[in-house]
């Protein structure tokens, strides 16, 4: 029957339809991918990534920024200058920086001289200086020649504009490259890429990091197709609209930045004679930009990294990229669609392989969790594969294949509920449609541990109170007492008037069943306290529970009539621990257990060696112990009589019963050893077992 059941959610069949799930969770979010809000979340996934994957460390140290922040302008007139710059740039130049590139829009006379716009001409023709322009849609300047490069081009999707707006005629003259900076957001924004050309009436204009990079590489020629810019032997990828995707290496001050103030000082220094304050060393073959990192000049864009970072900063990040060929690359759309439906399809195999729900689950996240973190590393390495369409569509994937194996799930167990609930009682039946798969129909031979309980004189308790009160106090008493044996996951095999049977190893199997079973035997006998104390409020009698484990080989399955059939356990093993909870009386012990227990139980517990002895029933003589207490819960003083009664019975098993009896009378107050000195006084005076060899071996004469 339980074949037939199980064959009915086949693995196979359960994982088909979760691979099919899969397929609609992609689907479905990949319709929504075109959305706004996907868009923005796949923006702040890429953000995450810069933010959790920083290297500084890769930043080219080649470019460097000359920054009037906040400080410099304290410190320097405003507006600055434009002959400061010139001399500046005359300053960088004899320290050999390879290109120089303002940040800066020169579009009106200064308004200091007409001297002070050609002195920053004619420093910057020095060198290889690039100025801004504003590019525009509508009436404006013709685009000079230095404001356009020679590109070949077999195809390309760019932004265009007809006009511009130049700089100043006499700063212009002097300039190697006229670029824009007319940069675009995001949706949210953020300034992640920029424009690398722009389609104008005869040519293609520069952005400034373009420009600059090409005259720090010597000018070399220039590529265009639809998806690639190659700069000599540099290919860069391009985004549409022919924008490239910036790679940040970190947050605001990633790149060297030194305050314009510091150059003043630096000139100064130098007219008069005086060492020079700036390490003139790090601009050798260096690209400097220049550019405002004061607040209140409002050149602060949003990043990755940050709300208000230096505009300047973000093209010093497009130079790096460019001169480095390293920009970000991108997968396709379709590309990530694959990995989606390869992490979700992965994700459905792996929740419904085990047929367990929770253990699917925790399986099933695994992909997309390894995807995340391959997709840093990758991302690492230059290329960001989109993350929100792959997990989200895995999770999705799990959430709606969880929902399906839940009510399938439920499904299950009510026909396993129903076919079993006629010959099972109720608590196995429960860890059958937990377990299924671990239950064999008929018996099995198993390594287990059984428990036997029984209340002392309930014989004499029955006859001083009535019928009513009886059940009452026994309901009470084996309510607590099973809830013990199954928080522990013990099977309740049966109650025989005030007698319980359980086992701990089946339907489903511990390895550490005689520990469960120990543990719970204490347990049981620690709740007789607060169960006496109610009773005895209530005017009944104290209970005094005897236990009785035993460990070993047993048969455990369905044992009965074709009619009528009981989960049990058999075999001499079950018997013995049913001996061993009777012969608690002989030797006033509450909880007792063969060697074999006391064994497989481990170093959780104190026991107590009582005697050798053979029980009614076997000829096999078994070594018997007394399970006293967890090991932590030991004291000086039970050591101590532990220790003597260890002696005792050396003594005893030696036949020096007088020597023993000494030993066991010393420990007042001891049942077991009471029961042991009288013992040894009767072999001492008259009944002495013959010495022949043998072990001393006990006979008990009751169940």
């Amino acid at each position: 029957m339980l074949a037939t059941l199980r064959s009915g959610r086949s693995r196979t069949g359960r994982i088909i339809r979760l691979l099919g799930l899969a397929l609609l969770s992609v689907l479905f979010m990949q319709l929504l991918s075109g959305l706004e809000f996907m868009r923005e979340v796949e923006l702040r996934s890429l953000d995450l990534m810069f933010r959790i994957s920083p290297s500084p460390e890769e930043a080219d140290t080649r470019v460097i920024l000359v920054l009037l922040d906040g400080g410099s302008m304290d410190q320097l007139p405003w507006p600055v200058p434009r002959q400061f710059y010139a001399a500046a740039l005359d300053l960088l130049q004899d320290w050999g920086i390879k290109a120089a590139g303002f940040d800066i829009l020169f579009d009106t006379p200064s308004t200091y001289s007409v001297q002070d716009d050609s002195l920053l001409g004619t420093a910057a023709s020095a060198g290889r200086t690039v100025f801004v322009m504003s590019l525009l849609q509508r009436d404006g300047l013709i685009i000079p020649q230095t404001g356009m490069l020679q590109v070949e081009a077999t195809g390309s999707d760019l932004d265009s504009a007809w006009t511009c707006i130049p700089p100043y005629t006499d700063i212009a003259y002097g300039a190697s490259a006229l670029s824009s900076t007319n940069e675009r957001q995001d949706s949210d924004g953020v300034y992640r890429s920029v424009r690398l050309l722009t389609a104008v009436p005869g040519g293609f204009s520069p952005s400034l990091p373009l420009s600059l990079a090409w005259l720090a590489l010597d000018s070399p020629a220039l590529h265009l197709d639809e998806t690639t810019l190659r700069i000599g032997d540099i290919r860069i990828p391009l985004q549409p609209g022919g924008r490239m995707q910036l790679r940040f290496h970190g947050p605001t001050g990633t790149y060297t930045s030194i305050p314009l103030a510091d150059i003043a000082a630096a000139l100064n220094a130098r007219a008069m004679g005086q060492p020079c304050p700036v390490d003139s060393t790090i601009f050798r073959n260096s690209v400097v930009l220049f550019g405002y990192a004061a607040p209140a000049l409002y050149d602060l864009k949003p990043t990755p990294y940050s709300p208000s970072c230096p505009g300047v900063e973000v093209l010093a990040t497009a130079v790096d990229n460019i001169l480095n060929g390293s920009p970000l690359s991108i997968l396709s759309a379709f590309n990530v669609m694959l990995v989606a439906l390869a992490v979700s399809m992965l994700s459905a195999y792996l929740l419904g392989f085990s047929g367990k729900i929770l253990l699917g689950a925790a399986l099933a996240v695994l992909p997309p969790a390894i995807f995340a973190l391959l997709s840093v590393i990758i991302f690492r390495n230059g290329l960001w594969i989109a993350t929100a369409l792959p997990i989200i569509s895995a999770l999705l994937t799990i959430l709606a294949g969880g929902l399906f194996l839940f009510g399938s799930e439920n499904r299950r167990k009510r026909e396993v509920r129903s076919a079993f609930s006629q010959y099972l009682s109720p608590e196995v039946v429960s860890q059958v449609i937990e377990h299924p798969e671990m239950l064999v129909l008929g018996g099995t031979d198993r390594v287990m541990t059984s428990f036997f309980s029984d209340i002392r004189g309930f014989t004499g308790i029955s006859e001083q109170i009535s019928p009513t009160e009886l059940v009452s106090i026994l309901n009470m008493y084996l309510t607590r007492m099973t809830d013990l044996i199954l928080a522990t996951g013990g099977t309740v095999d049966k109650f025989e008037g005030d007698a319980i049977i359980a086992f701990w190893g089946a339907p489903i199997e511990f390895e550490d069943h005689a520990s469960r079973a120990c543990s719970t035997a204490l347990a049981c006998q620690k709740a007789h306290a607060p169960l006496n104390r109610e009773l005895t409020r209530k005017g009944f009698p104290e209970l005094v529970t005897r236990i009785g484990l035993s460990t070993g080989h047993m048969v455990v399955g369905n044992m009965g009539s074709s009619s009528r059939f009981d989960y049990t356990i058999m075999g001499s093993t079950v018997n013995l621990g049913s001996r061993l909870e009777g012969a608690n009386k002989v030797y006033g012990t509450s909880i007792m257990v063969p060697a074999s227990t006391a064994e497989s139980a481990g170093d959780r517990f104190v026991f107590r060696e009582l005697d050798t002895v053979r029980v009614i029933g076997q000829k096999t003589p078994v070594t018997v112990y007394e399970l006293i207490c967890h090991i932590e819960d030991s004291t000086p003083e039970l050591e101590e009589l532990l220790r003597t009664y260890a002696e005792a019975l050396v003594c005893y098993r030696k036949r020096d019963f007088i020597g023993a009896a000494e030993l066991f009378e010393s420990l007042e107050d001891d049942p077991p050893s009471s029961t042991m000195a009288r013992r040894c006084r009767i072999f001492q005076n008259s009944t002495e077992p013959e010495d022949d060899g043998s072990p001393l071996v006990y006979d008990l004469t009751s169940k």
